[in-house]
């Protein structure tokens, strides 16, 4: 279900403009799982109606990780694409299939798709000329038909299984195609990231963004979107609530809230508090099957797994450093540390300083009472409730935590936008959120990245800690980012101290825009 993305679907709008006018534009879409990331691509792809412009489309997850699985499916969405704007036809899901499509837009097509049969068959594949050939289509294709192409490719992250040398053969071919571009999403953050750093082949080669949960607004729509009735404002406000704005958990919990008023004709806060535990961990629920799902395939190749989940059980209770893990569960630090480092490429948790912490709070809230033994069904509302307080107090702690992927985006923004190198700040327990010099000049960034307002106490701290610090004395720029806005009291105290307020896009706010 599609809801208020605009202005990230105006991004990728002015993006493919520029693409058509001439620019060569690749993406890097990062967001959690189940954040909105395929509806987001889809949605664009859908509403794109522009015939200079071929937009192929694979959701890597939903096809055999290997060479062979990944030409196939790469040649079909060019060819079925270029079809498609020509005339109706069928998917061509049968490589005999794509043999007859190719045929109807040429030789060259048809003899790109005989090539790849014939390689197919052989008893030993040459991978890494299989994939230079797959790549190189692209450009012959787009330069054949006058065409821009944006090739799609969710969960990019799934091609490290193709082959070792993926990353470095894409990257030797794609970088001198002036028509093909590449917009990819990630879901595990940590690979991700990994795969576009400065020691990987694509640094520097995408623009990034990354999907946020809804704010409070547009949760509101979806909850209107799901339901076939209307429910009280203070009901919306706890879904706003425990969900925190994640699409996925508020759409699961709007339908047991339906199945339950379908029940008994009228929906009550106790009901409202017993559909979202009772949706967090019924076997039947849509949280408690997604959580299962992300547990089975993080673990899935690990040995021990029990070791994992002890890690991940002590984790849900509190963040916690290397050496409290090791003494709890009574193993030398170096073994601890080699479990640890596999969680982090599952991206259920990540490191903050030196403490690990559960990434994704309601998860650690599951994965607590799952491990105690909660039953799979609530039968009483009362312990419905219960559980619904200690949720959020869970939140409640974590509300005002910039998420590391959230982090590491402004980061790449704020150094883009500045042109200097930025790094977290702790000297003598005064803590800045980012600190970067340039020639005689500091800068320093504070961000606040919650569903409230900044306050002209917020900067006032703010100034109060930079006079406490090494910086009093030196020449520095003050900026000062807010998710949600600031209030009036806020922007004339900023401006009478000159701090410079950006908006959650990294864009100036001044007094005139209160």
């Amino acid at each position: 279900m599609f809801i208020n993305r605009t202005h990230e679907l105006a991004i990728l709008n002015q993006h493919s403009r520029s693409i058509s006018s001439g620019s060569r534009i690749n993406i890097a879409l990062f967001g959690l799982r189940r954040i909105g990331k395929t509806e987001l691509l889809l949605q664009f792809k859908n509403t794109t109606h522009d015939n200079n412009i071929l937009i192929p489309y694979i959701n890597l997850q939903k096809i055999i990780p290997d060479t062979e699985g990944f030409v196939k499916a790469y040649s079909k969405e060019l060819i079925y694409e270029t079809i498609r704007q020509k005339e109706q036809a069928d998917y061509p899901y049968e490589i005999e299939d794509l043999l007859i499509l190719a045929s109807k837009l040429g030789d060259m097509e048809t003899h790109h798709v005989r090539t790849l049969i014939s390689i197919l068959k052989q008893h030993e594949i040459a991978t890494e000329e299989l994939l230079e050939l797959t790549f190189a289509f692209a450009q012959k294709l787009a330069e054949k038909h006058k065409k821009k192409i944006i090739f799609m490719l969710d969960e990019f992250q799934e091609l490290l299984q193709v082959h070792p040398r993926f990353l470095q053969v894409m990257r030797s071919i794609t970088e001198k195609q002036k028509d093909v571009n590449y917009w990819i999403s990630g879901s595990v953050f940590s690979v991700f990231n990994e795969m576009l750093n400065y020691k990987n082949p694509f640094f520097g080669q995408f623009t990034r963004m990354t999907l946020e949960n809804f704010d409070r607004e547009s949760t509101y729509e979806l909850i209107d979107s799901t339901l076939p009735f209307k429910i009280a404002q203070n009901h919306k406000d706890k879904i706003y609530k425990f969900t925190n704005g994640q699409p996925y958990y508020t759409v699961a919990v709007c339908r047991k809230i339906s199945e339950q008023y379908a029940l008994d004709s009228s929906i009550n806060t106790p009901q409202v508090n017993f559909c979202i535990m009772n949706e967090i961990f019924a076997d039947t629920g849509s949280i408690n099957e997604h959580f299962e799902y992300i547990l089975d395939v993080s673990l899935a190749k690990f040995k021990n797994k029990d070791r994992y989940k002890t890690i991940l059980f002590l984790l849900s209770q509190d963040p916690a450093t290397l050496a409290a893990i090791a003494r709890h569960i009574k193993k030398p630090t170096g073994e601890i540390s080699n479990y640890l480092k596999a969680l982090l490429r599952t991206d259920l948790i990540f490191r903050k300083d030196s403490t690990y912490h559960i990434r994704n709070p309601l998860f650690a809230f599951w994965v607590n009472n799952k491990y105690l033994g909660l039953g799979t069904e609530l039968t009483s509302g009362k312990a419905a409730e219960h559980l619904l307080a200690n949720l959020e107090e869970k939140y409640q702690r974590v509300s005002t935590e910039l998420g590391i992927a959230k982090e590491f985006e402004i980061k790449y923004k704020l150094e883009a936008l500045y042109n200097i190198k930025l790094e977290k700040y702790l000297k003598d327990n005064i803590e800045f959120d980012l600190v970067g010099t340039d020639g005689n000049t500091a800068y320093i960034f504070e961000i606040k990245w919650r569903n409230k307002k900044t306050s002209y106490k917020d900067i006032d701290n703010l100034i109060q800690k930079i006079n406490s610090s090494e910086f009093r004395t030196q020449k520095k720029q003050v900026i000062f980012i807010s998710r949600s806005g600031y209030t009036k009291s806020a922007l004339e105290f900023a401006g009478q101290h000159e701090v410079k307020l950006l908006n959650r896009h990294m864009e100036k706010v001044t007094i005139q825009d209160s």
